[in-house]
């Protein structure tokens, strides 16, 4: 099957320096409709805080659809199986957070986390009351339902997604997709808060400085030090001081006298060269 570079490819797409890849432009896009999932009330925590009464039988968690409107297309669950949720349909975007907040919450370089309406969650199971909430507003170690907050397995400590005022940013990694494939709609559309990035990532996806659509777009690649990856081998002076051809050669070289090796060795030196010619 050929690869399509375009994950939409019945929109109008746009290409600019920062992207390798046809994105469909964020100003005229249309955004998709929260659907019809049968609750008839209000959406919970709407207006944030911990004033909502009886959260536990509302939506994201324990409630009842009207008319049997919700259909569940996929699961969620920690590691140790306590708890568990139901998602209706498929995520609104997808993005990856190179924020410090979440390089910490999730001991990674960043997040990725697809974003659902609230009324396309249900809780199916929270075994030895596991479910537990954290704010990074008032940040304690009780649990306590204050929006926006992050909700995760007491047991297993397993995050499962952020509950915000109108929508949950749930984390693809706990999610069960058939045969391992990971849906086209759970692939990013772009990286926020890359400029606190402590890794690069090389993949064309749009790479904004803080929020997607309202900071600025960010080349992927640089030369700041301090940034993942940097290859740790030996690089050759011709290729520190420029020297393209030269470095070519003496990076052939060194490839073929690598044996068993030599193939990841010359992926390697591909991007030193490239980078020299930059």
């Amino acid at each position: 099957m050929p690869i399509q570079p375009n994950a939409h490819p019945d929109r109008k797409t746009t290409q600019g320096e920062h992207s390798a890849i046809h994105h469909p432009p964020d100003a005229d896009a249309p955004r998709k409709a929260f659907p019809d999932t049968g609750w008839d009330g209000p959406i919970p925590s709407a207006d944030g805080g911990e004033e909502e009464a009886d959260y536990m039988h509302k939506p994201p968690y324990h409630w009842e659809s009207v008319g049997a409107k919700f259909a569940a297309k996929y699961t969620s669950a920690c590691l140790c199986g306590n708890v568990e949720f139901e998602v209706h349909g498929d995520p609104l975007d997808a993005k990856h957070c190179h924020c410090r907040s979440c390089q910490k919450l999730h001991g990674t370089p960043f997040q990725w986390a697809v974003i659902f309406p609230k009324t396309s969650v249900r809780l199916v199971k929270n075994e030895g009351d596991s479910l537990h909430f954290f704010s990074t507003d008032i940040k304690t170690s009780e649990s306590k339902h204050h929006v926006p907050c992050k909700v995760s397995c007491n047991t297993c400590r397993s995050p499962l997604f952020d509950e915000g005022r109108n929508t949950v940013l749930a984390y693809p990694s706990s999610f069960t997709f058939p045969d391992d494939k990971v849906p086209m709609d759970f692939q990013p559309t772009a990286h926020i808060f890359y400029a606190e990035r402590v890794m690069e990532v090389p993949d064309g996806i749009p790479k904004w400085s803080g929020h997607k659509g309202s900071s600025t777009l960010m080349q992927e690649l640089s030369n700041d030090e301090g940034k993942m990856p940097k290859y740790k081998g030996h690089v050759p002076e011709e290729v520190q001081t420029g020297g393209a051809e030269a470095a070519d050669e003496s990076m052939e070289g060194e490839d073929e006298g690598e044996g068993e090796g030599g193939a990841e060795d010359e992926g390697i030196a591909g991007r030193v060269r490239k980078r020299a010619r930059t």
